[in-house]
């Protein structure tokens, strides 16, 4: 398998929203209610997307393979770090690379920009995902995101990492 890694484009933005809902529904299936898992709809990915890609407010890095997209993130730069907002694969290639694939694209554009702190939030219930994290050198920082859906408290996790000089 060969994935190639380019910027995003506004011709991206339907193929981006359906691995968002997608992987969303996978990767949170029995850790977050269902009802909030589920208002992740592909309509309103859509016009997410297009906010995004349309104001430049998050750089989108995707992945694909055969000219086919298979995942994608997508990152700010603040004051002095850059902030990983998304990271979502196809179900169908996870295990296959592709995740570290993006994140070396991302720690890549963090050096470009004389930038040496990555930060990301990842939901505590979410072991996969801060496995994942962990191996790509991430520890947990001092900070959390909480918000409550239907009684339920959904809590995440900042996690960073510092950066070679």
């Amino acid at each position: 398998m060969v994935f190639n890694v380019r910027k995003a484009r506004l011709s991206d933005i339907q193929e981006i929203s359906l691995i968002h809902v997608q992987s969303w529904k996978s990767a949170f299936k029995g850790l977050m209610p269902e009802r909030y898992i589920n208002s992740y709809t592909l309509e309103d990915r859509k016009t997410e997307w297009l906010s995004i890609l349309d104001s430049g407010s998050e750089t989108v890095i995707i992945a694909e393979e055969n000219n086919k997209l298979v995942g994608f993130l997508s990152y700010s730069e603040k004051v002095n770090f850059l902030y990983l907002s998304k990271l979502y694969l196809c179900p169908s290639i996870y295990g296959k690379g592709v995740g570290c694939l993006l994140m070396k694209q991302l720690e890549s554009d963090a050096q470009l920009a004389c930038i040496d702190l990555i930060r990301l939030y990842v939901l505590d219930s979410n072991q996969s995902a801060i496995k994942f994290y962990s191996k790509q050198g991430f520890d947990f920082g001092d900070g959390f995101e909480s918000e409550v859906f239907e009684g339920e408290t959904i809590i995440d996790l900042l996690m960073e990492k510092r950066l070679q000089a």
